[in-house]
């Protein structure tokens, strides 16, 4: 049996640790093919940000190291990758998740330690990829990757369309995937992600919502999340961390919610917190949501967020607000509920002056949001528009 090691390793805060949810969508989705079930075995699911000279010394012969790969652990994957490379040559690195680069000529000069690069939804690329190896067929046939040719020359193949029925990809938490590692770290309070769509119909260039930006919206099934959030009772998880680019966009969003908050009375208090990407149009469905979580004591606070106030900015960034009096009587609305709010801005957006984003701030305070202004500073996301090197030049953006 050939050995696969999977690895999302995230950072965690005191004794808090999210569970590696993409790489167990991966593992969860590939391992129901009869094919790589019959040749692979799950090695370990790497998910915490130890020492990686020690995480080396546990392995036992990879075959393949799969790397999910963002902002927070990108620098740490590649050590790990070149570390197995300069221990097992032969063993396979393939990277993917938001910080794989699509554009990735030259890629594989620049890092010798990754063999493959999966673009966009990982599930069906990475069976694909398993059976391609074990079968010796070329990597050529496999859609949606980027791999090292002759002379280190980054080959492309065709792209692959995204999944039609997402309920096509087992749930790693119902399959059992994690229950080993939830009940053997019983010191740990456990985060979980969830997904109840993929998809965001808006078009903001700084985002990168998993590659989906401005595409349709495609729903898991009911059944599947009800068992998620049942999973996430039974199992004590201290916070859910819904991935949904819009949580309340959908009216079932208002039916998961009061499901959830039921849950954590059935299950003595588990769920605990939950925490979303709101609609951007909040409306009456975002606020019943918020209603129920704030009854439950779920609630990490209802977004409504901004980004800028500046007319410009907002049109370099292709983003639309609602108008300050609509955002106003929103915060008046929740308020008067006892529901906390908090509004996002980003320093740094093109277009955006000093001036003009403490005028935004003070327009923001003026409107009423004295609970709590989130400001980040603006990023450029590898696969974002923004990051693009046009749109880089037409607004002369600069980076450290």
């Amino acid at each position: 049996m050939k050995r696969v090691y999977l690895a999302q390793v995230n950072n965690s805060y005191g004794n808090n640790a999210f569970l590696p949810y993409s790489a167990g969508l991966l593992w969860a989705h590939a391992s129901s093919d009869v094919r790589v079930n019959r040749s692979y075995e799950l090695g370990e699911m790497l998910f915490l940000r130890e020492d990686v000279n020690a995480v080396i010394d546990r392995m036992i012969n990879p075959a393949v190291l799969a790397l999910s790969c963002y902002i927070w652990n990108w620098s740490y994957n590649l050590e790990l990758a070149r570390l197995v490379k300069v221990r097992w040559p032969a063993c396979v690195v393939v990277i993917g998740g938001p910080e794989a680069p699509n554009k990735s000529d030259g890629f594989f000069i620049e890092h010798r330690c990754v063999d493959v690069i999966a673009h966009g939804e990982g599930e069906e690329t990475f069976k694909d990829l398993l059976i391609a190896l074990d079968h010796g067929y070329a990597l050529s046939t496999v859609r949606g990757i980027s791999y090292r040719g002759a002379n280190d020359v980054t080959v492309h193949t065709a792209s692959r369309p995204r999944l039609v029925d997402l309920d096509d990809i087992p749930s790693p938490y119902t399959s059992k995937l994690f229950d080993a590692i939830v009940e053997s770290n019983r010191d740990i309070s456990f985060h979980a992600s969830q997904e109840t769509n993929r998809g965001c119909p808006y078009g903001c260039t700084f985002c990168d919502w998993g590659s989906a930006v401005m595409s349709k919206v495609r729903q898991f099934g009911d059944d599947r999340l009800l068992s998620e959030i049942d999973w996430f009772g039974s199992k004590g998880i201290d916070l859910i961390y819904n991935c949904d680019a819009n949580y309340g966009i959908l009216k079932r969003d208002v039916d998961i919610t009061r499901y959830m908050a039921s849950a954590k009375h059935k299950y003595g208090g588990y769920p605990n917190k939950f925490r979303a990407a709101y609609a951007k149009k909040s409306d009456d469905k975002v606020f019943e949501i918020a209603k129920m979580l704030n009854n439950a004591n779920m609630s990490k606070g209802i977004t409504l967020s901004m980004q800028s106030m500046d007319l410009d900015t907002l049109g370099n960034v292709k983003r639309s607000n609602i108008k300050v009096s609509d955002f106003s009587g929103l915060l008046d609305r929740y308020r008067e509920a006892g529901i906390p709010t908090y509004t996002e801005v980003i320093v740094g957006l093109p277009g955006e002056t000093l001036d003009s984003f403490k005028d935004g701030i003070g327009e923001i305070m003026e409107a009423g949001q004295h609970d709590n202004i989130s400001i980040y500073m603006c990023m450029l996301l590898r696969n974002s528009e923004m990051a693009t090197p046009d749109y880089m030049v037409k607004h002369g953006i600069r980076t450290k």
